[in-house]
Formats: structure tokens, C-alpha cells, sequence
């Protein structure tokens, strides 16, 4: 049996070989494949995070109220899917009208940033024509190509990955597939767990699970905590700015509470955007607003962080600020989100390894 689980050892590390060299050498093709691979596997991947964020709630309808797992399942789906339809039904035409809206009107907002920087020239009379034109051109040259990005990208998600029909699809196979899962989530831990015993032996086994549980829990003790955190931020942002009157003040308040999942950074990407959409329709307003936004997010980091996050990964300032910059710059937003998380599970091996005696 030992030599057996070495020569697959030695087989793997070949295989694996191969597949480095052949993928570094063809890399365009590998990662076309990666793409259409990905794209078929979306709704398993989607129940994947479905099954992930269900289970706790599904483990406690068990464990606390004694409800048989089947009957478990069908209170969490309708607790879930009321939320999601309603959002869908009356939320999210709202939003997709609310962004199509913007879209048209970066042309006018490109309009009105040139008008100024003329009228501008016009009353810096003491400044050189020539330099102040060289300015402006440079910034205004930039402006289009920022506009036609915006427009292309929006354009090319809402054709691709927005499509009605394919969403639909995708979703409700994600959750059919999320379902049985959950039902059979014991044969899928047994499974995964005998196959790395056998591949791998029992020790690096251990070390597998004790990784994935430290992970998870520092997962759930972030998200739980900090999701309802952003959503308090979110519902205020979005009223406030609903009495204030600023423009598309749902969908500034969604996306601030979505930025907010992001420390420090976060915040500030999900402000300037509503400050910079409102100069150009009332700078009275924009003012507002930032004033407004500034003293909400004072409140979250003064009353509602602490009371409902707290220091509950134990990660300091600078290392939130370095984790979130590596995992930006990583894996853009998605890796600014769980790098806070993944950050707090390496703290935790760094000092069991430096204070761990021996």
C-alpha cells in the first residue's frame, strides 16, 4: 500500500509537471479553456457559495428546532427567495434604469467639464494660453476614453452577463444544485475526506481540515458581522440621499453598502461617485451629501463597527491596510473583500508558529 500511494505520488508530480510546462508554454490556449470551463461550471460554482452561506442556517434549523434536514432546506429557501424575488421585482429595475440613465448622461457630464475648463481659461487672464491649453487638452483627451471604457463595459455586462434569460437559467440551476448539496453534504465531506486520506495520509489530512476549519470560521465570523454592518450603512446612505435629493440615490445607497464590505478603501470608493455625479446637477447638494456620507460613515466607525464587528479577527490596522491592497491589486474588488479574512487565518499559523513551543 506504501509503495502504491509513493509511485502515485511520483505519478501526480509528474502529470503536474507536464501540465506546468505545456501550460507556460501554451498559456493563450490554457487560459481559453480556463474561460470556457469556468462559464459552463458557473452554476456549481454559484451553489458552491450558495451551499457555503445556507449551511450554517440549515445546521441550526437541525440542531436547535429539531427540524428534519428536508423541511430545514424548503424554511431556508423561502426565507431566501422572498427577499431575492422582491429585490428583483421592484429593486433591481430600479437600479438597471438607474445606470442606463447614467450612461446617457456622461456625454452631457463630459460637455460640462469642457465648458468649464473655457470658461476657466477665460478668467485666468494672467495664465499662459498655451499651457493652460496644453493642460486642458491632455485632461480633456483622457475624458472620452474614460466615458467610451465606462459605456463599453457596462455595455458588454449587461449583454453577457446580465442576459435575462441566462441568468434566470444559471440561477435557479445554482439553487436546485445548492439544494441537493446541502441534503447530501455528509457522502460529500466522507468523500472529499477518505479521497485526501488515501492520496495524501493522514497527517497531512489533518493539516488540510484544520486549515479549512480556522478559514471557515474566520470566514463566518467576518461576513455574519460584517455584511449586516454594511447593510445598516447601505439603508442609511440610500434614505438620506433620498431626502437630500440626490441623483439615483438607490443605487448609490446599494453601492455604498456593497463598498463598505471593503476597509477604509472601501468607503471612499463608494462616496465619490455621488459626490461627482451631483456637482454636475446641484453642487449645493454634492456638498450635502459628502457632508451627510462623511457623518454616517463617523457613526459606523464609531457606534455600529464596534458594536457589531468589534475586533473579532484581531488583525491590526496595517496589516487590514496591506491585506486589502494585495488582494486589490490581486484580485480587484473580490480579493479586497476576502482579504481581510484570509489575512486574520495567516496571523493566526504566523504566531502559532513563532510562540508555539516545542
Amino acid at each position: 500500500m506504501n509503495n502504491f500511494k509513493t509511485y502515485f505520488r511520483i505519478f501526480l508530480t509528474i502529470i503536474a509537471s507536464y501540465i506546468t510546462i505545456k501550460f507556460i508554454d501554451n498559456y493563450k490556449y490554457f487560459f481559453n479553456i480556463i474561460t470556457m470551463l469556468l462559464s459552463m461550471l458557473t452554476p456549481f460554482i454559484v451553489a458552491f457559495i450558495l451551499a457555503y452561506i445556507f449551511n450554517p442556517i440549515v445546521s441550526t434549523l437541525e440542531e436547535k428546532f429539531k427540524i428534519k434536514r428536508l423541511y430545514a432546506l424548503f424554511i431556508t429557501y423561502g426565507f431566501v427567495l422572498i427577499p431575492i424575488l422582491s429585490s428583483t421585482v421592484f429593486i433591481f429595475p430600479i437600479i438597471f434604469e438607474n445606470i442606463v440613465d447614467l450612461v446617457n448622461q456622461i456625454p452631457d457630464y463630459i460637455n460640462q467639464t469642457q465648458e468649464f475648463f473655457i470658461s476657466m481659461g477665460k478668467e485666468l487672464k494672467d495664465v499662459d494660453p498655451e499651457t493652460l491649453k496644453k493642460i486642458s487638452n491632455s485632461i480633456m483627451s483622457t475624458i472620452p476614453d474614460i466615458g467610451n471604457l465606462l459605456v463599453g463595459s457596462l455595455g458588454h455586462i449587461f449583454s453577457t452577463t446580465f442576459s435575462v434569460g441566462k441568468f434566470i437559467v444559471q440561477l435557479l440551476l445554482s439553487f436546485i444544485i445548492c439544494f441537493y448539496m446541502l441534503l447530501e453534504k455528509e457522502d460529500f465531506y466522507n468523500f472529499s475526506d477518505k479521497m485526501v486520506y488515501k492520496l495524501f495520509g493522514e497527517k497531512f489530512r489533518n493539516l488540510i481540515f484544520e486549515f479549512l476549519s480556522t478559514l471557515n470560521s474566520n470566514i463566518i465570523k467576518y461576513f455574519s458581522s460584517k455584511m449586516l454592518d454594511s447593510f445598516i450603512v447601505g439603508l442609511l446612505s440610500g434614505v438620506g440621499l433620498f431626502f437630500i435629493k440626490s441623483q439615483y440615490p438607490l443605487l448609490f445607497g446599494v453601492l455604498i453598502g456593497f463598498m463598505n464590505m471593503i476597509p477604509y478603501f472601501g468607503p471612499v470608493i463608494g462616496m465619490a461617485p455621488v459626490v461627482i455625479i451631483n456637482l454636475f446637477h446641484n453642487p449645493t447638494i454634492a456638498l450635502i451629501s459628502l457632508g451627510y456620507l462623511f457623518l454616517v460613515q463617523q457613526i459606523e466607525m464609531a457606534v455600529i463597527e464596534p458594536k457589531i464587528v468589534g475586533g473579532q479577527l484581531g488583525i491590526s490596522p496595517f496589516l487590514t491596510i496591506l491585506s486589502v491592497t494585495i488582494g486589490g491589486g490581486f484580485f480587484g474588488i473580490p480579493g479586497m473583500i476576502l482579504s481581510v479574512p484570509i489575512m486574520g487565518v495567516i496571523k493566526i499559523y504566523v504566531e502559532k508558529f513563532l510562540y508555539e513551543k516545542n
